[in-house]
């Protein structure tokens, strides 16, 4: 178990500041020194870890309080609570209990509580059940995390930081991740997981690229654009520096970090070279057409088993991922023409509602899944979203509305399920209709 240490007050008294009507105490150091030393930080009753440097910024910025809150805001992120009260610091000392391997783990009655080492690759000990939050804080140095099957539970927050970090190992299927296990982790490139896992189910709802070995490949084997598109094709669970060349680059050709862009019609194929050894993929690109972009949709996100609730999925996520709303455009008080059709999804990638719904309307046809093109509107502004037919029943689908604008910009490219297979009764909440002119949408099934 920890030792936690007394806080030592300065002058024996508590200095108070005030921000909007919040107290905040001073922070102050422990005088005990120990083997391992953490320290935290206490909004109200919410701990935090931090680093020592961390710490002393925040230590040391006690007697501004403006100085403070922006220090805290730019350490904990969105860790950091809309409000509290009382802002505390404390240092803690592990004692003889805790249990120590090869002295870069601390691991406590099965909880991996603190990783201190700068392998790059770490392979979390069997005696681990729980990876606790905050267990890989800030190490910059980790770049593969090969967690046990012993583990069943990863906390919030646990690889928060992780400048590096490319690649996690899951070899369990029932392991529990909470949300946030990869706050501030920019370089994450993929999972590898068991196909029916809640890890490989995490990924995909995070935009995670996951497969299901540890063995260096490409996502894909052969991909499809069309003339004018680019794409960057992830050679997953590889951690070392790559190199890339294009066969033919005069159709496709690929920059230094694996970016492609299709030059004209044809097929080539894009090698990549990594420790010695070889990988590539092929590339079929197609000419400039709205029927062509049908056709390379199905064949990128379509396989041959995918049920038609995952055909509907894969054919929302692509648009959210690939088709920019014309914000701007519609700041300026002019959208033009072609951002309400099919083509301004598809070949120009930026549309409105009805743009992105005629589009989404499109492919479905080619799938041969019922579906219709609603209009209606929703806060007072006229909208398009579809419905589709599953199973016999009628569902709602808004795929402008699941590609939100994010702190003003269009450039968001993770799918959102609110509007996602609803019953009409979810979606009068925001949008109005005429019902008498659709189909009735009465399955709760996805609500």
């Amino acid at each position: 178990m920890n030792t936690n240490q007394k806080i030592r007050r300065i002058g024996g008294i508590v200095v108070l500041l005030i921000l909007c009507g919040m107290l905040l105490p001073v922070f102050c150091k422990n005088s005990r020194a120990a083997e391992v030393t953490h320290y935290y930080v206490y909004l109200d009753d919410a701990r935090y870890e931090v680093t020592k440097d961390e710490y002393a910024r925040i230590y040391g910025s006690q007697s501004d309080t403006d100085v403070l809150v922006s220090i805290l805001r730019e350490i904990l992120g969105e860790r950091m609570p809309a409000s509290f009260s009382v802002v505390s610091g404390e240092v803690t000392t592990e004692n003889s209990d805790s249990t120590y391997d090869n002295s870069d783990f601390l691991i406590e009655n099965g909880r991996l509580i603190s990783y201190r080492g700068s392998d790059t690759t770490v392979t979390v000990p069997n005696t681990v059940t729980v990876v606790s939050s905050l267990a890989f804080y800030n190490n910059s140095k980790v770049k593969k995390i090969i967690l046990p099957s012993s583990v069943t539970t990863v906390e919030k927050y646990a690889f928060a930081k992780c400048s590096s970090l490319r690649v996690i190992s899951f070899p369990k299927e029932t392991v529990t991740l909470t949300d946030n296990i990869l706050y501030d982790c920019g370089k994450i490139l993929n999972f590898a997981a068991p196909k029916l896992s809640k890890a490989y189910s995490y990924a995909e709802k995070k935009g995670i690229a996951v497969t299901t070995t540890n063995k260096i490949k490409f996502v894909s084997s052969h991909i499809y654009l069309l003339a004018g598109d680019t794409d960057t094709i992830p050679l997953l669970n590889c951690i070392n520096t790559v190199t890339y060349k294009s066969k033919k680059k005069s159709v496709v050709s690929v920059t230094k970090s694996g970016k492609i862009r299709a030059k004209k019609k044809g097929t080539t194929t894009i090698q990549a070279s990594s420790s010695g050894k070889k990988y590539q993929y092929k590339v079929t690109v197609y000419g400039k057409a709205v029927g062509k972009r049908v056709n390379q949709i199905i064949k990128s996100v379509i396989k041959k088993d995918m049920t038609n609730y995952q055909k509907v999925q894969a054919v929302h996520n692509w648009m959210i991922r690939n088709v920019k709303y014309d914000y701007y455009s519609l700041k300026r008080g002019y959208v033009p023409s072609v951002s309400h059709t099919a083509k301004g999804a598809l070949l120009k990638k930026v549309a409105v509602c009805d743009g992105y719904s005629h589009a989404f309307q499109m492919v479905m046809r080619k799938l041969k899944i019922p579906c219709r093109f609603v209009t209606g509107s929703s806060g007072s502004v006229g909208h398009a979203w579809n419905m589709v037919k599953l199973s016999g029943k009628w569902y709602h689908i808004d795929v402008t509305f699941d590609d939100p604008i994010i702190n003003g910009t269009n450039t968001n490219k993770k799918p959102y399920y609110t509007y996602f297979l609803k019953s009409s009764s979810v979606m009068k909440k925001t949008h109005h209709f005429n019902a008498s002119k659709y189909p009735k949408c009465n399955s709760k099934k996805y609500d």
